[in-house]
């Protein structure tokens, strides 16, 4: 009996986005007044669109969310927020938050364009949330976040405050940067290699020695490089320390890792499942780890048939799945 509640949960939440996919379908996004960074973004994602969908599918499904369900979800950095608009169809009262103001213009015009959307809509990160929600009595039950986990700078400070949001908070996250994914870590890495060189590290050393003028030229080319990861007002702080103590700040991050400095946005950080663990615990949350699955619906028999065992793999076998898992799926409670 539990077997067939779970399959007819599933059938319907298919169904929900399949009906999403086709509304969202009608939009003419080119003539839309959104930036031309979601325009390319949604155009590249549309080839794809019936995958992202069972990615929201399977998410939702791991929530265990009655189908006449009234509490609170938050799209959590919703982006184009297709989410949300799958979300709201389930009938839920839904919160969509991202710090991107283009971002909060796109899913304004689409719920404006097919008539629904999120209830709410909050231009910010968790601290704007946290606030909103305290001065208007909500307590969300639920909360949802697809590729972001991996960008946000400060993990410690996202789930302290979702932790006095909601100490109950039950919470999916999913990201593509796998540590037991050997090749796909190795792709990821040459990017952060790339962005750190030609664009990070540049202007962190710009900063410091606009802030510091008079830092011996060795000593500047040390804090360059020790300040990698960290946004420049916790650079400014790193460096005064050194210059007051004549000792580097400990600061632990490992060889590949980077962040723009101005905004904090790690270039698809990986971190291990120990690391995600200690994180969580540390703010009072608890969480799980699935593998993700490939896209199965492609032009290419042969192709297709590779996707479906890799994803059978995965599901049955899922050390030996952890290796070439394109998704993790993160499940906190």
């Amino acid at each position: 009996m539990r077997f067939k509640k779970i399959e007819m949960k599933k059938d319907y939440l298919k169904q929900i986005s399949e009906t999403t996919i086709s509304s969202i379908k009608t939009i003419d996004f080119l003539n839309l007044e959104i930036s031309e960074y979601n325009k390319n973004y949604i155009k590249n994602l549309f080839p794809h669109i019936d995958y992202y969908f069972e990615i929201y599918t399977d998410v939702v499904s791991r929530l265990n969310i009655d189908n006449n369900s009234t509490d609170y979800i938050i799209d959590f950095g919703g982006g184009h927020g297709f989410l949300s608009l799958f979300l709201k169809q389930l009938r839920m009262n839904v919160i969509y938050c991202d710090h991107n103001p283009l971002s909060v213009k796109t899913i304004t015009l689409i719920k404006n364009k097919i008539g629904y959307g999120p209830d709410i809509i909050i231009e910010g990160s968790s601290l704007e949330l946290l606030l909103f929600c305290k001065n208007n009595n909500i307590t969300p039950k639920y909360l949802i976040a697809t590729d972001l986990i991996e960008h946000v700078y400060d993990l410690d400070k996202l789930f302290s405050t979702l932790n006095v949001l909601n100490p109950n908070l039950s919470m999916v996250f999913t990201t593509g940067s796998v540590k037991s994914n050997f090749l796909k870590t190795r792709k990821l890495r040459k990017i952060m290699i790339e962005e750190e060189t030609e664009s990070y590290l540049p202007a962190r050393k710009k900063f410091i020695s606009e802030k510091f003028p008079n830092l011996d030229t060795n000593v500047l080319n040390i804090l360059t490089k020790q300040t990698r990861g960290l946004i420049y007002p916790d650079i400014k702080q790193f460096v005064e320390i050194y210059l007051k103590t004549n000792n580097m700040p400990v600061f632990e991050i490992d060889r590949y890792n980077t962040c723009d400095p101005k905004t904090g946005n790690w270039t698809e950080r990986i971190l291990s499942k120990k690391q995600f663990r200690k994180i969580f615990n540390k703010n009072g949350f608890q969480v799980t780890f699935e593998n993700g699955f490939y896209n199965t619906n492609r032009s290419n028999v042969i192709s297709t048939g590779i996707a479906k065992f890799a994803n059978f793999i995965m599901r049955h076998f899922k050390i030996i799945g952890s290796k070439f898992n394109p998704l993790m799926i993160l499940i906190v409670k």
